[in-house]
């Protein structure tokens, strides 16, 4: 038998189990109870994959929701800036653009993620002097509204990531069932194959039955030598 890795994935894990689970059925009780229990097993591997993936999906909806919106701060500061120039040309003595960014724009638009937000406090300290002025309240609101999509955008990463941590582990706790059942499967066929132990093999998928596929097909109705209820298995 060929044994599963822990690092297999979940597809490799699914096609041995449910090469097992097909083999076994209708072979004998023993083998129908393991045809159940693989079953089982199949049906949970499955589901907690897809359910990975759509945590994936999700973390990665996540991801670009979170992009647009430090777009939109970075955005909304260019409007703090557009404004403060509109400012100092009616009045240069105002000096509002060199007083909100001192030491220009990039500081304050360069950073990503949290560290976007973590640059906001102290640029509404120095912007403050102008609310009110010109075009200023319409900008300030502007990054508001901008600053809570991006805190509520980084809220939603955070959950998705957990929760694709909680399904990926779900997801490698079923892979280490299927692998302690198909080593479960295999003690008991051999036992129960106690004059021929090899008889058990052929329930078990092997590198070659991947490629199934590519091999010819017997043409006279004689099942392939090792199959299941072939001579070689009895």
């Amino acid at each position: 038998m060929r044994r599963l890795r822990e690092t297999d994935g979940s597809s490799l894990h699914r096609r041995h189990v449910r090469f097992h689970l097909s083999t076994c059925k209708g072979v004998s009780p023993l083998h129908d109870t393991l045809h159940a229990e693989a079953s089982v097993l199949y049906t949970q591997l499955r589901d907690a994959q897809r359910a990975r993936e759509d945590a994936e999906d999700a973390a990665t909806t996540a991801s670009a929701q979170l992009t647009r919106a430090e777009v939109n701060v970075e955005n909304g500061i260019r409007e703090i800036e557009a404004a403060a120039k509109k400012l100092d040309r009616k009045d240069p003595s105002l000096a509002a653009r060199r007083t909100i960014f001192p030491a220009g724009l990039s500081p304050v638009i360069k950073p990503d993620g949290q560290a976007q937000l973590d640059v906001l406090p102290a640029l509404r300290v120095r912007l403050a002097p102008f609310a009110g002025k010109g075009d200023m309240d319409d900008a300030i609101a502007g990054l508001d509204h901008a600053e809570m999509q991006h805190r509520a955008a980084l809220d939603t990463v955070a959950l998705a990531a957990a929760e694709l941590e909680t399904r990926f582990a779900e997801e490698r706790a079923v892979r280490r069932s299927v692998r302690e059942q198909l080593e479960s499967a295999y003690g008991r066929l051999r036992d129960h194959y106690k004059a021929n132990p090899s008889a058990a093999e052929p329930f078990f998928l092997r590198e070659k039955e991947r490629s199934q596929s590519k091999r010819k097909a017997p043409t006279d109705g004689a099942k392939p030598e090792g199959a299941p209820g072939s001579a070689a298995q009895r």
